[in-house]
């Protein structure tokens, strides 16, 4: 029997006036996504659930402003739009916010710029980075960790271990800095020890090349049990297989 989708599971619609189809259910801005269009997001990652915390993906729908991350196509007949005066005034209201916030976030200057937002004199000069977007929050989470999470409200609101210490729970993975959309996570890896959260951790060497390439907890995990050699030692030898099986051909 054909896996095909059935009629009955796609809507179909109108985006900034091109007709789409798309799977019920599908996103906003994943739809808009499929026709190569840009939607601005910042709390938004393919590889994690949807959390609509930056508020900076607004999009209309049927003149309704919604957040495309968290928006899905149930019924036909939708007209969405992507960038007219009133999402583009919205987008910059949500943008004043976060670049008060965070006037030194490279990533946050240049939206700002496209929308013509600048930071308030009496702002210049912080430097925090943290967005709340809550990405390296959700990361921790999936990866079955849940070492650090938010703590306090409104602009006291951070991103932390169990109260405010080093949290117990983490395993140097990096996932909360491989998300983080401005930089504000950082780490550092030196004589073979990885420092982050203000924990260290020794770090297991390479079977092939003899470096420091991964944290014991990482290892635990049964994703990356079996690897014994880094990332950049895998892709030398599947290469090198690659180039011998050809070679035989």
């Amino acid at each position: 029997m054909l896996n095909c989708q059935s009629h009955l599971d796609l809507v179909e619609g109108l985006i900034d006036g091109q007709a789409v189809e798309v799977a019920r259910d599908t996103t906003i801005l994943a739809a808009v996504r499929l026709l190569n269009r840009s939607v601005p997001t910042l709390c938004h990652h393919e590889g994690l659930p949807g959390d609509g915390n930056c508020r900076l993906c607004l999009v209309e729908i049927n003149g309704r402003m919604v957040t495309s991350c968290m928006y899905p196509l149930r019924e036909n007949g939708f007209v969405v739009e992507t960038d007219n005066e009133d999402i583009r005034r919205a987008r910059a209201f949500v943008l004043e916010m976060l670049v008060d916030r965070c006037p030194s976030s490279p990533r946050l200057m240049a939206l700002a710029a496209e929308y013509g937002v600048t930071p308030e004199e009496r702002f210049k000069g912080d430097d925090d980075l943290c967005i709340r977007c809550g990405r390296c929050v959700r990361a921790c989470e999936i990866n079955g960790t849940a070492a650090i999470g938010f703590a306090g409200r409104g602009a006291e609101r951070s991103v932390t271990g169990p109260f405010f210490t080093a949290p117990d729970d983490c395993i140097g993975c990096l996932a909360c800095a491989a998300v983080c959309p401005t930089g504000k996570i950082v780490f550092s890896e030196k004589h073979g020890r990885r420092s982050i959260w203000g924990r260290e951790f020794e770090m297991v060497r390479c079977c092939e090349c003899g470096r420091p390439y991964a944290t014991p907890g990482q290892l635990s995990r049964p994703e990356f049990a079996a690897n014994e050699i880094c990332a950049q030692c895998r892709r030398r030898l599947m290469a090198a297989d690659m180039k011998r099986s050809f070679t035989e051909y």
